[in-house]
């Protein structure tokens, strides 16, 4: 099956008082094909864990196993980024690294739809990436169809959408046409109208600037998880993981156990429960966590 772990080593050394960041990710392939996945990860740890990147890329499905190649074209980018930095990005170069690691992969993927002539091969994604402004720290998060970053704040549960799906059902949904609870079942919620391999310029891909704090985790993930555990049942399933994968002895969660935590929890759904919505889908949860002061 294809099933693997993604995880960068954690530096040992402390920058500026801070703890470094941590990352790590987890993929499980759809129970319709377990010989590959479509589905991509980045999760890394940038210049001595004083900034770190984390993405989930998701090949559209009806390109079969050639979007799993425009998946990894964008992985391949993003993961590059390190190799550019020095010291932790600003707002403004975060913001440009991803808009080049993403929007460069766009003219590759369209190659590889007219060599194949299948135009539904290709990818969403989306990431987050640290930067810092003097003492203060920021995720630039990027987003490109209906994969999705999440914030989740131990101390108080909450679990916060960031990204914005380009979907046909998001559309409803702001249009005031069907909820968002009608929206979870809705019978064409896999329909996306942006991705990578349809991008014109780089300005359309959607960014967004949150301020972190300390202790802040956030998750990029796949619709093989959130089409699959509830909107209303997330937040549950998040602290509930992160409580099973936190390490006493550490005091910090073990982010191999919390990102398959909850990888689990959404193939349980697709493969041993009769619910309605259950889809089976490539899973992918890229988690980034950013440590309190020392």
């Amino acid at each position: 099956m294809a099933d693997q772990f993604m995880e960068q080593p954690i530096p040992e050394v402390v920058a500026n008082g801070r703890a470094p960041i941590e990352t790590a990710a987890k993929i499980m392939s759809s129970p319709d094909h377990s010989q590959y996945t479509a589905d991509k990860a980045v999760a890394r740890e940038l210049v001595g864990g004083r900034s770190g990147i984390i993405a989930a890329i998701d090949g559209v499905g009806s390109g079969g196993q050639t979007s799993a190649q425009a998946a990894e074209i964008v992985q391949k980018g993003l993961g590059g980024i390190e190799s550019q930095l020095i010291a932790p990005p600003t707002i403004n170069q975060a913001v440009t690294l991803m808009k080049d690691a993403i929007f460069g992969g766009t003219a590759q993927i369209k190659e590889l739809q007219k060599t194949g002539q299948n135009f539904d091969v290709d990818t969403t994604v989306s990431a987050g990436m640290v930067c810092e402004d003097g003492k203060r720290r920021f995720l630039v998060s990027a987003n490109v169809g209906d994969s999705r970053v999440y914030r989740y704040r131990a101390s108080s549960g909450a679990v916060d959408q960031l990204t914005v799906d380009h979907s046909l059902v998001q559309s409803l949904v702001a249009a005031g046409i069907v909820s968002p609870d009608e929206a979870f079942t809705h019978p064409q919620r896999n329909v996306v109208y942006r991705t990578v391999g349809s991008l014109e310029t780089p300005n359309d891909i959607d960014f967004r600037v949150t301020e972190v704090q300390d202790g802040d985790i956030f998750l990029a993930v796949s619709d093989g998880l959130s089409d699959n555990i509830t909107p209303q049942g997330l937040p549950s399933a998040v602290h509930s993981e992160f409580q099973a994968a936190y390490d006493p002895i550490q005091k910090k969660p073990d982010l191999r156990k919390f990102s398959a935590g909850l990888a689990q929890r959404a193939r349980n759904i697709q493969t041993g429960t009769r619910a309605v919505h259950a889809k089976p889908d490539d899973i992918c949860v890229a988690v980034l966590r950013v440590p309190r002061a020392k």
